[in-house]
């Protein structure tokens, strides 16, 4: 039974894949390049959004790929709450875990100020750790972030649980030597989980308090 979470943001407590397409597509159509679909765009994420942006833009044309990401931050720091949202069950799951005095925080790709900017209104009543991407620290999937979380937190890693829903997630959780539950409401679904020897998966936030201390 775990008593500390390290949770993934995008993906596993929050549904900002609309926003991502919309912030990505408005700098694109702004430097003239082609948009993406939303299945582009999902496959795409995970690794923050240097690496959207490198991916988004045309094989043979990353001529201005520093100027286009810079103009997703600016777009997406006004914009990022638009359609975004937490998935059904994550606020009732946060309820209970805060009730029953779990440690927790969120480890992200997404830049910093993207994490403080949606974060804090939404999840800032029950977690107050939230480290997003920064140039001191190294990213998912090594450790470091989440080595971070847990020093914050004064974490025993033996009762501790990394929750996410990508490849780079669970990447990051066997790095940090950390059990890892994957969430198959996300943006890569139960299979792929399966397929990477997820034991732990859940299909409702709620399953989540199975695992976790009372």
């Amino acid at each position: 039974m775990y008593n500390t979470i390290i949770f993934d943001l995008d993906g596993t407590l929050l549904n900002t894949i609309e926003d991502l397409m919309d912030s990505t597509n408005y700098a694109l159509t702004k430097f003239n390049y082609p948009t993406r679909t939303l299945e582009e765009i999902t496959s795409f994420v995970g690794n923050g959004v240097a690496v959207l942006i490198h991916k988004a833009l045309p094989d043979n044309d990353k001529s201005k790929e520093e100027e286009v990401l810079a103009c997703f931050k600016e777009y997406y720091e006004e914009h990022s709450m638009i359609k975004t949202g937490p998935y059904p069950g994550i606020i009732d799951l946060l309820t209970e875990l805060k009730q029953r005095n779990i440690k927790m925080a969120i480890v992200s790709n997404k830049f910093q100020e993207g994490v403080n900017t949606v974060c804090a209104p939404l999840f800032g009543e029950y977690i107050s750790i939230m480290i997003g991407e920064t140039p001191d620290v190294n990213k998912k999937p090594a450790p470091d972030m989440v080595y971070k979380a847990m020093d914050l937190l004064q974490a025993d890693p033996k009762t501790t649980v990394y929750i996410g829903d990508s490849d780079v997630d669970v990447a990051t959780a066997r790095n940090s030597s950390l059990d890892v539950i994957g969430v198959s409401w996300g943006f890569r679904g139960r299979k792929f989980l399966e397929d990477l020897n997820v034991e732990q998966i859940v299909d409702d936030p709620k399953e989540i308090l199975n695992y976790i201390k009372k």
